[in-house]
């Protein structure tokens, strides 16, 4: 029987009810009977009183109990022909729906074997499409920092705008291509590390220094803080991949003129159980609502204003938080946001010590 409750249940239990107070009424009538009759027979001894007793009078009672036992059985035997009739009906209405159930796990089941592979021929597609680009597109931009150097002559001054263009198109054409085969890595779980011991502090002074630059264009300064932590044992680029990810979309959606905060320090002990080193990078933009942090780790998002946190400005396809969640936790660390709108956001990535 389903625990699902259907319309028929309640009157099921009216039923029930029903017979089992017919069957106490129907037990006291018959004891009443068969005591009335002892009575009449003198099969029981009971005080008499003197005057005779009215015979006519004791099987009149007699006849109205008889009557009385043969209704209520006729009541009783009526209760129970609806409760049996109820109780099929209701069999019958679990046993279609457990067929329903059935069939629709059945339908759900073909649908995620659809969905699983579909989403593998997607990846067997990105990962191709990307393997065929990059290598025309290294030549192209090989090629164009060599122009841009005068190897080939000097550049007239009308061609050298259109060059800059051409040429910084071309660069970011080759990292969408890069981030469409990190992604294809991490999903077919290809992504191979090299592991060795790291000094996160290392790490992240050497991002802050390749990076300031670009935030200076947008008059921002960025604030270090690299205090002592484990060390741990990652893969060095990814791990630099993955700050330089966060630090450029600090720098990408942070304040013109605003602070970008980049701390490394232990995790705290009393949170984290454990040998933790922990980064943190904070900006000042436009800041995230609450209901968009998750969203802003899947690839391509496009929320507003959740989207200014998805590396997905002009110079990048919206992979940047998706591939560094992946890498992440393939170092089986932690990646985790919160945000004050109009505040600031802040990204802290843990990773476990040696």
């Amino acid at each position: 029987m389903s625990s699902h409750k259907t319309p028929d249940e309640p009157v099921t239990a009216d039923l029930e009810r029903e017979v089992r107070e017919l069957r106490a009424a129907l037990k006291a009538s018959q004891d009443e009977l068969r005591e009335v009759r002892s009575t009449a027979t003198g099969s029981k001894p009971i005080p008499m009183p003197k005057e005779s007793i009215d015979t006519a009078r004791m099987e009149q009672t007699i006849a109205e109990r008889s009557r009385e036992v043969r209704v209520k059985q006729e009541a009783l035997e009526q209760a129970n022909s609806e409760l049996r009739d109820l109780t099929e009906n209701l069999d019958k209405i679990v046993r279609r729906r457990t067929q329903a159930l059935v069939e629709s796990e059945e339908q759900l089941r073909r649908s995620n074997d659809e969905l699983k592979r579909l989403n593998q021929m997607k990846r067997e597609f990105v990962s191709i499409a990307a393997h065929e680009l990059r290598t025309p597109l290294t030549s192209m931009v090989g090629y164009l920092e060599l122009m841009a150097e005068g190897r080939f002559g000097v550049i007239g001054e009308k061609m050298q705008r259109p060059m800059m263009s051409v040429r910084r198109n071309a660069q970011r054409l080759r990292r969408l291509v890069e981030e469409m085969l990190d992604v294809s890595r991490i999903e077919g779980d290809h992504m191979v590390l090299k592991r060795t011991r790291c000094d996160l502090r290392e790490l992240g002074a050497a991002v802050v220094q390749e990076l300031l630059p670009l935030a200076e264009t947008k008059g921002q300064r960025i604030v270090s803080d690299l205090q002592g932590c484990p060390e741990i044992d990652a893969d060095a680029d990814k791990i630099h991949q993955v700050i330089c990810n966060l630090v450029s979309n600090a720098i990408r959606y942070g304040a013109s003129g605003g602070t970008i905060e980049v701390r490394v320090d232990r995790a705290p002990s009393e949170k984290y159980s454990g040998s933790w080193s922990r980064v943190r990078v904070c900006d000042d933009g436009p800041g995230i609502e609450t209901e968009n942090l998750d969203a802003i780790f899947e690839p391509f998002s496009d929320i507003n204003p959740a989207k200014h946190h998805t590396s997905g400005g002009p110079a990048a396809a919206g992979l940047g938080l998706y591939i560094a969640r992946g890498l992440v936790e393939l170092h089986e660390g932690i990646i985790t946001v919160k945000s004050e709108p109009g505040v600031h956001t802040e990204f802290a990535v843990l990773l476990p010590g040696i």
